[in-house]
């Protein structure tokens, strides 16, 4: 907790030196100003209070014409892919783009179960979460009705009944959904099909090529290529539900979702409604986090590389790298040692199979090699939060689409420099090392090597030994 506060406060001081900087017309970047910009708009709660539901106006009216198009096919799902691309809203389900689980040279559009907005499956069906269902309706049927009213301090009977439907139609989608160890299984989630065979699925009932020519932002079907859907099931019951729901339930559904995803971007009565649910029923927070925190998150979250090459340039000592390259390697050899004499593994095969996985595991350390362009990301001043983060919403999409059907990004990262952790990537059999990490107490270039092999030895041998458990080693190489 320590070091993820002391990287928190580094970056503070990073935004405020560029605050000074757009304060007084000093030398700044264009990137730096976005990264200023952000903050700054994320921060100005006057602003936010003030301007209250307006920006969602847009959104709000697409969810209108979305359901009311219901009974036209085509237009239907041509604007649920605009809500998608354009605002971040993914009813029934969500897509993505990703390694191919048999080929990761290739990455290929991911298709995934969702539309519901409790955690997973269970927390519509548990017996023992029921008093979390009664608090999540209620808070649904709040937001809904601060919508209309965002003084309202109760939510109205009219709200109360439709966010019953609602919840109804999200237990519908729900119980087609996999458990949580169920989406772990890497041969279950793996469905490679064509277009034409996904709108087999769902029984011509939705539109599937439709909805992804709008999604990414005009893709041809040929262009898409071919997808793989983690959940056939749940993609079957999608379509079910898209197509037989009435207007006004699609539309309230739409809505709730929505203002789900906006409410902690909004007036305080929304942001206080979002946080009692979902941070202090759902998770047991008791205060909410200090405003320049959520804020840093937000930033983390729109442009993270941004500050995270700032981060770099102030904080991360090359040096570092070096030692701790050596340390990696140390480790990964001890550990190759290990698997040439445990007995417990009885194939020769198997053996054979895990060291040459372990001698092509891949390693990223520090700072990517090729930063992400946010030339792109337009962040002007004068924008409101809530159209700054629609903005950065579409970016992180279109980016992301640029990954359909194309040559895996080795240089990708999947964490920030500035974040203290680390992580390892079955698809991509690679272990990677933010810079934050590296500093005590993880790491300390000056310290005896015992004391780096007892802290970030450790960090480097957990991530390793992810290649080998329950999930990483269903992975070839």
């Amino acid at each position: 907790m320590a070091l993820n506060l002391k990287s928190q406060e580094d970056c503070k001081s990073i935004l405020k030196e560029l605050e000074e900087k757009l304060k007084n017309g000093g030398d700044i970047t264009a990137e730096e100003k976005k990264v200023a910009l952000f903050y700054k708009a994320a921060m100005d709660e006057e602003a936010i209070e003030k301007v209250g539901v307006k920006p969602m106006k847009s959104l709000l009216d697409l969810c209108e014409e979305t359901a009311n198009s219901k009974d036209d096919k085509v237009a239907f799902a041509t604007n649920l892919g605009k809500m998608a691309l354009t605002y971040g809203t993914s009813p029934f389900f969500s897509i993505g783009a990703g390694p191919d689980k048999k080929n990761s040279e290739h990455s290929i559009a991911q298709v995934a179960q969702g539309g519901i907005k409790l955690p997973d499956r269970d927390y519509y069906f548990d017996e023992d979460k029921e008093e979390k269902r009664v608090a999540y309706k209620k808070t649904m049927a709040l937001l809904l009705t601060l919508l209309e009213d965002s003084s309202a301090t109760e939510p109205l009977d009219d709200a109360i009944a439709t966010a019953e439907k609602v919840y109804e139609l999200e237990k519908s989608l729900a119980e087609a959904h996999m458990t949580k160890t169920e989406n772990r299984d890497p041969h279950e989630t793996y469905n490679k099909m064509t277009m034409e065979e996904l709108n087999q699925v769902g029984d011509d009932k939705f539109d599937f090529s439709a909805y992804f020519q709008s999604v990414t932002g005009g893709m041809s079907v040929e262009e898409i290529g071919d997808l793989c859907l983690r959940n056939v099931k749940a993609l079957k019951r999608a379509a079910e539900v898209a197509s037989n729901t009435d207007s006004s339930t699609l539309c309230a559904y739409f809505r709730w979702l929505s203002v789900a995803s906006c409410a902690p971007y909004l007036s305080s009565p929304f942001v206080n409604a979002h946080f009692d649910f979902y941070e202090k029923t759902l998770s047991g927070t008791s205060e909410i986090k200090p405003r320049w925190k959520r804020a840093m998150s937000w930033l983390e979250g729109a442009l993270g590389e941004a500050l995270g090459k700032l981060y770099c340039a102030q904080f991360f000592d090359e040096e570092c790298k070096d030692k701790a390259l050596g340390i990696i390697e140390q480790v990964r050899q001890s550990l190759e040692d290990r698997l040439k004499e445990v007995d417990w593994m009885k194939s020769e095969s198997t053996r054979s199979n895990a060291l040459k996985k372990m001698g092509k595991f891949g390693l990223k350390i520090g700072f990517p090699d090729k930063w992400l362009d946010y030339s792109s990301l337009v962040i002007e001043e004068g924008d409101d939060f809530l159209s700054m983060i629609f903005k950065a919403r579409e970016f992180d999409n279109r980016e992301e689409i640029k990954e359909i059907n194309s040559p895996t990004d080795q240089l990708k990262w999947f964490m920030t420099p500035q974040t203290v952790n680390a992580y390892y990537h079955p698809n991509l059999n690679e272990i990677v090392f933010p810079a934050a990490i590296l500093q005590h107490p993880f790491f300390d270039k000056h310290a005896d090597d015992a004391v780096n092999y007892g802290s970030m030895g450790a960090v480097i041998g957990h991530e390793m030994t992810h290649g080998f458990d329950d999930k990483g080693k269903q992975y070839g190489i």
